[in-house]
């Protein structure tokens, strides 16, 4: 009588099962890293080539001025700051040529021909302190009208203000005597504080 066998399953079945094993964290990471670095990469392509639009308005204008084509200039920094708001580190240089441009290409002011716009143009020289300019349309002036007391007087101031002393009095005494009342006004004028203590001067407004 033969023998039965023995069913194989069991052997079968005696062997553990394989494990699934989940993805570790750093395999994740892995998998997502290249699509995450394409998503990344693109903003930062973009504002690089932002940038470079930028950095070439801003030399255009810059070599625009260069050549005193003030309106191309303007043109290209205005765009610039229009254009690239996010770009804070070439406004403030934009700005400032901006400004350049904008006097350059406006209208020009025509240069004073009587005595009286020269007295108005040396005034307002002064009230900015800029006093060659003053001096310079004060003495023009003067040739003009060598015996007006208001002419001498605000020659008087102008050198004053450069620490002139000596020609300070020696406009300041042609404006008293063409008119006595500057005398009295020199003496109350804080634009001559800086050479009040000087001989000349106190010689021009001491009493006679």
């Amino acid at each position: 009588m033969a023998k039965q066998r023995r069913p194989a399953a069991r052997r079968a079945a005696s062997k553990p099962a394989a494990r699934t094993r989940r993805p570790t964290k750093k395999a994740a990471a892995a998998r997502k890293a290249p699509g995450a670095r394409k998503r990344i990469a693109a903003p930062i392509v973009k504002i690089r080539e932002a940038y470079a639009r930028a950095i070439k308005l801003y030399e255009k204008g810059l070599k625009a001025l260069q050549r005193r084509n003030f309106r191309t200039a303007k043109t290209a920094f205005q765009q610039l700051l229009d254009q690239y708001p996010e770009e804070k580190e070439l406004h403030d240089r934009a700005r400032l040529y901006l400004n350049v441009c904008e006097r350059e290409a406006g209208p020009k002011a025509k240069p004073p021909k009587t005595t009286d716009e020269r007295l108005l143009a040396a005034t307002v020289a002064l009230n900015r302190r800029d006093v060659d300019e003053a001096l310079s349309l004060l003495r023009r002036a003067a040739t003009a009208h060598p015996d007006d007391d208001h002419v001498q007087y605000m020659l008087a101031v102008t050198h004053a203000l450069l620490e002139d002393a000596e020609a300070a009095a020696t406009h300041l005494n042609k404006a008293i005597e063409l008119n006595p009342d500057n005398q009295l006004q020199a003496k109350q004028e804080p634009d001559f504080d800086c050479i009040r203590a000087s001989k000349p001067f106190l010689e021009v407004i001491a009493p006679s």
